[in-house]
């Protein structure tokens, strides 16, 4: 199984037909002056939502099945995991498999660089995993 891409984005387009439009894709968010006095260890709303979108594909035989994996959300640092999600690619009845998902708030526990991670079990030692920044200044 091979990783294709990960992206963090405002706007998602996916079309039965297999085809996808992402729009405004973000490299990088500005916390604003408001949120400078935040509490340490708050949840943020997100206005707009967020999506982050990942492609996979099956390259082999061997591949074609459901492979468990996460979703993290990563402290700066990328030591500490302040969100987890579980994660199913069902590659079962496809060779490109897209997981999309929709992030209305994040956990925020000071400024720095919060990183997107999705893991995929039993793929290397540690997992493969795509990156999607958020850049917190």
């Amino acid at each position: 199984m091979r990783h294709d891409w990960t992206l963090l984005c405002s706007e998602v387009d996916a079309a039965p037909s297999g085809s996808i439009a992402l729009k405004n894709v973000i490299t990088a968010i500005r916390v604003g002056d408001r949120f400078r006095n935040s509490p340490i260890n708050t949840i943020l709303s997100i206005d707009g939502p967020l999506w982050i979108v990942s492609q996979w594909t099956a390259e082999f035989d061997v591949d074609r099945r459901l492979h468990p994996g996460l979703l993290q959300l990563a402290a700066p640092g990328g030591e500490d995991v302040l969100d987890e999600r579980e994660l199913v690619f069902d590659f079962r009845h496809t060779i490109v498999y897209r997981y999309i998902h929709r992030i209305p708030d994040m956990r925020f526990i000071g400024f720095g660089t919060y990183e997107f991670h999705v893991l995929v079990a039993d793929y290397a030692e540690r997992g493969e995993w795509g990156r999607a920044s958020l850049k917190l200044v």
